[in-house]
């Protein structure tokens, strides 16, 4: 009988078997309490009623009815139509509100806002190009 070198003999392959390496396993991201996240709705979705949430809030599309976020920043985008009061820490605006919007913290309009209501927020913030149809108070908020 002929062996070749390097080559198990027949009584070697008949006690090793075809096991196939395993596959490193994959790694999941810890999410920690921290994390903070953001709920998000596109431009094809409509809602009515009252909007609260415990997160940040980003809106695309059209709304109507109250939106409330009182621990979190609530930003319309440049698409949005929002007919509603807005009540957040924070606001930022790209698109169109029609409503008052007050905030704990900081109201950003930047310039493709359109803004048809009062504005009070202890720090207002308000681009070149911005525009709003109504009262603006600089003050802390209840």
């Amino acid at each position: 009988m002929r062996i070749r070198r390097g080559q198990p003999t027949a009584s070697e392959q008949k006690l090793t078997p075809n096991v196939a390496p395993a596959a490193p396993s994959k790694r999941v991201p810890v999410r920690t309490p921290e994390a903070t996240a953001t709920l998000r709705f596109g431009t094809s979705v409509v809602i009515k009623g009252h909007l609260a949430a415990s997160e940040n809030l980003t809106l695309h599309g059209p709304f109507e009815g109250e939106i409330e976020v009182r621990a979190h920043t609530v930003t319309i985008g440049r698409l949005a139509h929002i007919e509603a009061p807005i009540v957040a820490k924070g606001v930022v605006v790209e698109g169109t509100v029609r409503g008052n919007v007050t905030a704990t913290d900081l109201i950003e309009l930047r310039d493709t806002a359109r803004l048809h209501g009062n504005v009070a927020a202890p720090r207002i913030v308000m681009a070149d190009g911005a525009w709003v149809c109504g009262s603006m108070e600089t003050r802390p908020v209840d």
